[in-house]
């Protein structure tokens, strides 16, 4: 045994030694799995950082996007409104217009109506005093100038003659 002169037999020899060994353990996994395996991952980390960044600026397009279309929908919904109410003013018009036409055409059937109607009655007034006077001349010419009045009489004067002659 060798004694160095150091207490509890520490050998610095060794020590060195391991040191040494647990420096080279040290370098050659560094250079065989760390190294390696730090680089994948911050390859993989930039990768998906970068799909990140891919996905944030594609969502923020779709945000501006969303807005836009909201911004067209909003004002295709005033558009809308704005046509509404253009469309409602416009039949309004059409409707007051044809209710004066109608009014108007109504007033006309009702007037031609009134007119035809006193038409027909002065018509048949006339026809039917025609008709009258015709009757009443065609009864007196019968009763006045029939041949059964005559006959009648006749009948009578000979009634007549016959019941002096009986009573004679």
């Amino acid at each position: 045994m060798v004694l160095t002169g150091l207490p509890l037999n520490i050998d610095f020899q060794q020590i060195l030694l391991h040191l040494a060994n647990f420096a080279i353990l040290f370098f050659g996994l560094y250079i065989l799995l760390y190294k390696p395996v730090k680089d994948f991952m911050d390859k993989r980390q930039a990768h998906y950082k970068s799909l990140d960044d891919e996905a944030n600026d594609k969502l923020a397009s779709a945000k501006e996007k969303e807005e836009e279309y909201l911004n067209k929908l909003n004002s295709v919904d005033e558009e809308i409104d704005k046509k509404k109410k253009e469309a409602s003013a416009e039949l309004d018009t059409m409707r007051v217009e044809k209710e004066k036409e109608a009014k108007e055409k109504a007033d006309k059937i009702v007037e031609d109506a009134r007119l035809e109607a006193e038409s027909v009655r002065t018509n048949i007034i006339n026809s039917a005093s025609k008709d009258i006077t015709d009757m009443v001349s065609q009864a007196a010419e019968k009763i006045f100038m029939s041949d059964d009045i005559e006959k009648a009489y006749d009948v009578f004067l000979e009634d007549a003659e016959r019941s002096v002659k009986d009573g004679e």
